[in-house]
């Protein structure tokens, strides 16, 4: 994503994502805050071109490390009011000649989770995460948390281990939301780690230590710099061992869980009965 007139572009423009869902509801990633709301269109002649505005936009409020565009963004988007499409970009063109927001598509490949449910992953997850209760977090539906999750083979054994995303604020903060690693054995998915202060994406390094996959994650906010995380297994769970500033870019590798899925888009986490 661009930012005109005068030309400015993120560090990881993976950070900065716009998704124009059906029914005109907007999600938008601005840094480590989220914003959620409505959008509208108005085409011309040409479809290409036209008439663009958001509703009313509800974004978190988390304090972003240095440099972010968060903030700036956030302040530019009420003042959107026409599209243009051209070349595979979205450009928004702002007020009284404000500038322009320029998004391009976010490659398929950083795309990667999956929004299936999986009955047995979530009594798993109930299971190692005694305080989601209806009597604690209530009946209603829109305070129940969400998942994403996805699969792969990180000790090489031929079956695919799970890496859970649990979102929503029975399991965020301001710093991040809680990733969790699973193992498949007979007798069902077992924990093997638990990070509660993880964004995404989430990255299976080349090396490997004892066997398993090294694996990168994203930590940000609270006002501390943005840094990957890299864990390595010790044999019984994943420990961290070195950090590197976010700035330097994503870390090599495989990334497992990316794209930046919103809240709307995950799994329903029904809460336990007790």
């Amino acid at each position: 994503m661009d930012v005109s007139q005068e030309p400015r572009r993120p560090a990881d423009p993976s950070r900065y994502t716009l998704r124009l869902q059906g029914e005109g509801r907007a999600a938008l990633q601005l840094d480590c805050n989220r914003a959620m709301g409505s959008w509208t269109a108005r085409p011309s002649s040409d479809p290409t071109n036209g008439g663009f505005r958001f509703g009313p936009l509800a974004t978190t409020s988390a304090l972003c490390p240095p440099p972010t565009l968060g903030e700036t963004l956030s302040a530019q988007l009420p003042a959107v009011r026409g599209y243009m499409l051209r070349g595979g970009l979205l450009s928004l063109s702002l007020l009284a000649d404000g500038g322009v927001l320029l998004f391009e598509p976010l490659p398929s490949a950083e795309v990667r989770y999956s929004n299936d449910p999986d009955p047995e992953l979530e009594a798993a997850i109930l299971r190692n995460v005694a305080d989601y209760t209806r009597q604690v977090v209530g009946d209603a539906p829109e305070r129940w948390a969400r998942y994403v999750h996805a699969a792969s083979d990180l000790d090489g054994d031929g079956r695919d281990e799970l890496l859970v995303y649990l979102m929503g604020s029975p399991f965020c903060g301001t710093c991040g939301c809680i990733l969790q690693v699973y193992r498949l054995t007979p007798s069902g998915y077992v924990l093997v780690n638990d990070c509660p202060i993880s964004r995404l994406p989430v990255v299976a390094a080349d090396t490997q230590t004892n066997g398993w996959r090294d694996l990168w994650r994203l930590e940000s906010g609270g006002g501390a710099p943005a840094t990957y995380v890299r864990h390595v297994f010790n044999g019984q769970r994943y420990e961290e061992r070195e950090r590197i500033p976010a700035e330097q870019g994503i870390p090599k590798g495989l990334a497992l869980l990316s794209g930046n899925p919103t809240y709307t888009e995950g799994i329903v986490l029904k809460p336990a009965e007790l």
